[in-house]
């Protein structure tokens, strides 16, 4: 199995660093998240579907960048000259590859949150996140200034964060080292997902009980209702 991953890969990418990238991307993801929202609420908050410290979305979403936008961060600048234009100024060059990375950047973004919250709605009649109160929002599951947030990653994703972090761990950290690590971890996260797959389709069965339940109480003040106005005629 170790030769497998370290051997096999995927456009030019070995699967060994791919599943590093993908541990390291959905820790960091889960450490911003829980950050912002436990200094948001002054509490301690567990952002995220698993109870473990990893989000997927993020684990999926910059290892996505990575993985489909970083060959145009190779394209080279485009260079043009402006006649009429004084000594010095006359020379432009434009750099259309990060208006590139930020566009793949939103496309796969929404593609995530759209394909992500619609499961989880369908699935467990929940959702992790609403954008509802957002402009230019899809359904809540969707909107255009997170997609953009989104977009901004992207670029920090292939031109600052991957090189920094995750290029430099997989480069690092000594390979046999490395599939221990992906072993344990992803026999935890495969034990996280089953036990958070669990506790959402009960905390769903409890939902869906206290709203039959309330469904009923109502009922039964209808019927109450009628009943009183049958004995005041």
């Amino acid at each position: 199995m170790f030769e497998f991953l370290t051997n096999t890969k995927i456009f030019g990418i070995e699967i060994y660093e791919i599943l590093i990238w993908f541990l390291i991307y959905g820790v960091i993801g889960w450490i911003f998240e829980s950050s912002l929202r436990s200094i948001a609420d002054k509490k301690f908050v567990n952002r995220g579907f698993l109870f473990g410290p990893f989000i997927p979305i993020y684990a999926f979403g910059i290892t996505g960048f990575v993985f489909l936008l970083n060959p145009l961060y190779t394209l080279p600048p485009i260079h043009f000259t402006l006649a009429g234009m004084p000594q010095g100024y006359q020379e432009f060059t434009f750099e259309y590859k990060y208006y590139l990375i930020m566009l793949g950047g939103m496309v796969i973004s929404s593609i995530l949150e759209y394909v992500v919250h619609f499961s989880m709605e369908k699935l467990f009649n929940q959702h992790w996140w609403d954008y509802t109160p957002y402009k230019y929002n899809t359904k809540g599951r969707v909107c255009f200034s997170i997609t953009f947030c989104w977009g901004a990653l992207s670029i920090a994703a292939v031109h600052f964060i991957h090189p920094l972090i995750g290029k430099n761990i997989s480069d690092l950290l000594p390979k046999k080292a490395g599939f221990v690590i992906i072993l344990i971890a992803y026999s935890l996260l495969l034990i996280d997902v089953i036990l958070s797959n669990i506790a959402a389709t009960k905390k769903k069965k409890k939902l869906e009980a206290e709203a039959a339940q309330s469904e009923g109480e109502v009922e039964k003040e209808k019927e109450k209702e009628k009943e009183k106005e049958k004995e005041g005629v």
